[in-house]
């Protein structure tokens, strides 16, 4: 793995935040290659999809994810142009200009899209008090966590890493939560976002999504929040809290 890759990319943390999660995860199982030309860089990086739990149930004939990035369009170029498919590939895209240079030389299928938000400054909602933090694993808040795919151990470890749960309280009972977590440096996801059903429709998430994100700031941490470009409901508590979207990933895929 070249030594600069990480510092190259984060010359842009948040537009790159998924390359970075990536190399942080994977280290030395992640392809690597870099081209560097006097101020002009290029990275791509290229994961077996085996190696992920999300790309093999979302793409379970891919043979590999492609994830790139540079100073320029221009300069990813030569990397796509050497690419050799051994099978199906995944490119997660962060620019409008990279899926150009994508485009140029393969046939490619937009299948997904995600958006990211974030934001600078408090929210500063007195309801936000209202909130309940935790620090651990909460069997109460289970049912909550597990409908969005999360099992005990995989939770406990993330605890275990610093994790932190916002939660709605009505008459005792949870009706909404979700978690904050590290993704790569300062940067803290706001993930696992639920609410039951019969509380939806009433700022629930809104409000434990919203104490999430002063909470993060309030620790010197950036937040981000991200959500599927299809999930209006989901899109509708980012822009009620004021978050701005900082990058759109695009998934592409390509038939071998």
């Amino acid at each position: 793995m070249p030594t600069n890759v990480e510092a190259l990319l984060s010359r842009n943390v948040m537009e790159n935040i998924t390359l970075l999660k990536m190399l942080d995860a994977y280290g030395d199982r992640i392809g690597c290659e870099v081209r560097e030309r006097g101020a002009d860089w290029g990275v791509l990086l290229r994961l077996p999809s085996a190696l992920s739990a999300y790309d093999r149930e979302a793409y379970p004939e891919a043979e590999s994810v492609v994830f790139v990035a540079g100073s320029d369009a221009r300069s990813i170029r030569p990397l796509i142009e050497e690419l050799t498919p051994d099978g199906d590939l995944v490119f997660k895209v962060q620019r409008n200009e990279y899926r150009v240079e994508i485009e140029r030389v393969f046939r490619a299928e937009r299948r997904r899209a995600f958006y990211t938000y974030t934001r600078t400054e408090p929210i500063g909602r007195a309801e936000f008090g209202t909130v309940a933090e935790g620090d651990g694993f909460d069997e109460r808040l289970a049912p909550l966590w597990s409908s969005n795919g999360y099992g005990a151990e995989e939770l406990r470890r993330m605890f275990a890493g610093g994790a932190k749960s916002y939660t709605v309280y009505e008459r005792g009972k949870p009706v909404s939560a979700c978690l904050t977590f590290r993704n790569y440096g300062t940067v803290w996801e706001i993930g696992a976002l639920r609410t039951r059903d019969e509380y939806r429709g009433k700022g629930c998430a809104r409000l434990a999504a919203g104490a999430a994100v002063d909470r993060l700031l309030a620790r010197g941490l950036v937040p981000r929040y991200q959500a599927a470009a299809e999930n209006a409901a989901s899109i509708r508590v980012a822009e009620s809290l004021g978050l701005v979207r900082a990058v759109t990933l695009e998934h592409l895929y390509v038939r071998g």
